[in-house]
């Protein structure tokens, strides 16, 4: 019988469940070739630039995925606080409830290589542009979006490494829960 073939997008996603649980460093080729079903010579054929190029495609799949999954209810037209509950309650969903790591904090760890950092900052950057443009739909600043926006995802961010270190879902929540105070500065 033929081996099953693994589709692009699988073979992603299985390489950001790794990423997300070991983080870049600790990813051996022995736990990559477990977690995509991949023989070596497989894993190499489909990634000539080994570790890093794999590290790169996952950073840059997550990245469009966030935006097009998570951040999309801000680009609509509904009124501004309700775009800001509908990503709350995506980020809930895309983050398990603050069970699943960020791999911005995971990946971000060690060296993964100029692409995978570039990537990781320009989702990073998304996420942060996102938010100051809708705090500044609400009246802020441009200076004060920037802050309120930077805020919110370091929130986010900080909440999700407490619930990984800590096993304590509960910051992600109430970060959750702040968000819409946070980038209306209410």
């Amino acid at each position: 019988m033929a081996p099953r073939l693994v589709s692009s997008d699988e073979l992603i996603d299985r390489l950001t469940m790794l990423f997300r649980r070991v983080g870049y460093e600790a990813a051996s080729l022995v736990e990559i070739a477990a977690a995509t079903g991949l023989q070596k010579s497989s894993i190499y054929h489909r990634f000539p630039g080994g570790k890093e190029q794999m590290a790169q495609e996952v950073a840059e799949a997550s990245g469009r995925r966030f935006s097009e999954h998570v951040l999309a209810p801000l680009r609509s037209n509904a009124p501004v606080d309700e775009r800001i509950g509908a990503v709350a309650r995506n980020l809930d969903l895309f983050y398990e409830a603050g069970a699943r790591s960020c791999l911005l904090d995971t990946m971000s760890l060690g060296d993964p290589g100029a692409g995978t950092t570039e990537a990781l900052a320009a989702a990073a950057s998304a996420w942060i542009r996102a938010f100051a443009t809708v705090a500044r739909e609400a009246g802020a600043t441009s200076t004060v979006a920037l802050a309120r926006a930077q805020e919110a995802v370091a929130g986010i961010e900080g909440a999700l490494v407490l619930a990984r270190v800590t096993g304590d879902k509960r910051p992600f929540a109430r970060a959750l829960k702040r968000l819409p105070e946070i980038l209306l500065g209410h």
